[in-house]
């Protein structure tokens, strides 16, 4: 989970030493690897694939049945993103196994993505040695997510007065009651096709028999389009100011921008690659903007042109969460023919130096 990565960290270090891949890790805890490539005019590529995952994720029972990868049902799977590692990690092993052409490769598994992209944001551009960018962290194989949003995290502190809930409840001001109406009132859910938003936590009390004087929310909203997020997070923050104003209690809002939207265009190289490997695999290509964040916003904000794909998690975020074994083999079938499809590309660096 977000922030227990450690022991992964160091499988992952290990079984890289065994493939004599040397790796290094960051203040944050991101792994890095760079591959030597043998096609010196092929774009070099970035790998990406985080190592965390949500709750519950502890003490996963995983079962196969009829093909499919699932839980007891207690848990999730962790096919977000273990998938997505497990394929990188594959593939760097029959490229060294088989000795396949390939150009400059550079490795990097992220930490506590899940929990706000917080180990990509660590990383500089100054670090990052790649032309283009894959992270794998889709759903379907065929799926292309090309277009992602902008998020915006809301916490308010509610502020009302305690008092005896028996005695004088007429003293206080229930912050929870002010906080429900406030949440009541806002607009939630899918506001329209490109934006979101969702009040997730809400905490506060101390006990029945007294008026809780403080309520804690947070919440999100996300869009493809900055005006309307815009317009969605003041309406919730009027929501609230206007639900304090009406039972005489206060409020603390704070506004955080978590990461800015990318959108690539379908004629961008890493598309056309992307394509290609999944034709060459005899897939049709589906083309689909998303609506979560990945660490692809931030390489795309650092400005590496980072395409997400999928290697076949389903229901991710849920304990219904599953994967096909078949997905986790073409998962790594698809990077590996992405890989041999940028190596064919010899003569972009040629032309990008012109």
């Amino acid at each position: 989970m977000s922030g227990q990565e450690d022991l992964l960290e160091k499988v992952i270090r290990r079984d890289l030493k065994a493939l004599k891949i040397r790796s290094y890790q960051d203040d944050a805890g991101n792994i890095f690897a760079d591959i030597k490539g043998n096609e010196k005019h092929a774009p070099s590529l970035l790998l990406n694939a985080h190592l965390d995952t949500v709750k519950p994720g502890e003490n996963i029972k995983p079962k196969i049945r009829y093909g499919i990868i699932t839980t007891d049902g207690t848990t999730i799977l962790g096919a977000d993103n273990k998938a997505g590692v497990a394929a990188i990690m594959e593939v760097l092993k029959v490229l060294r196994e088989e000795k396949l052409p390939h150009g400059d490769l550079q490795v990097i598994f992220t930490v506590e993505e899940e929990i706000g992209l917080m180990g990509a944001k660590m990383i500089k551009r100054s670090w990052i040695k790649a032309d283009l960018g894959y992270v794998l962290d889709g759903g379907k194989v065929d799926t292309l997510l090309y277009k992602a949003p902008t998020q915006y995290n809301l916490t308010a502190e509610v502020i009302g007065r305690a008092a005896h809930a028996g005695v004088h409840p007429e003293d206080g001001i229930n912050a929870i009651k002010v906080a429900s109406e406030a949440i009541a009132k806002m607009k939630m859910g899918r506001i329209d096709r490109e934006t979101t938003a969702n009040i997730g936590i809400i905490q506060g009390g101390h006990a029945t028999n007294i008026v809780p004087d403080k309520v804690r929310i947070k919440g999100e909203a996300r869009s493809h389009n900055k005006a309307k997020l815009r317009k969605q997070i003041k309406h919730m923050q009027k929501c609230l100011t206007q639900a304090c104003l009406k039972s005489r209690a206060m409020v603390k809002i704070k506004v955080e921008n978590m990461y800015n939207s990318f959108s690539l265009d379908e004629d961008e190289l890493v598309i056309k690659i992307a394509k290609k490997a999944l034709i060459g695999l005899k897939i049709k290509p589906v083309m689909k903007m998303t609506g979560g964040g990945s660490d692809a916003n931030i390489f795309n904000e650092l400005g590496i042109n980072t395409l997400i794909v999928g290697v076949g998690a389903q229901k991710v975020h849920t304990t219904s969460e599953r994967i096909a074994v078949e997905d986790l083999f073409q998962g790594a079938k698809y990077l590996l023919e992405i890989i041999k499809e940028t190596s064919a590309r010899k003569n972009h660096k040629k032309q990008k130096d012109l």
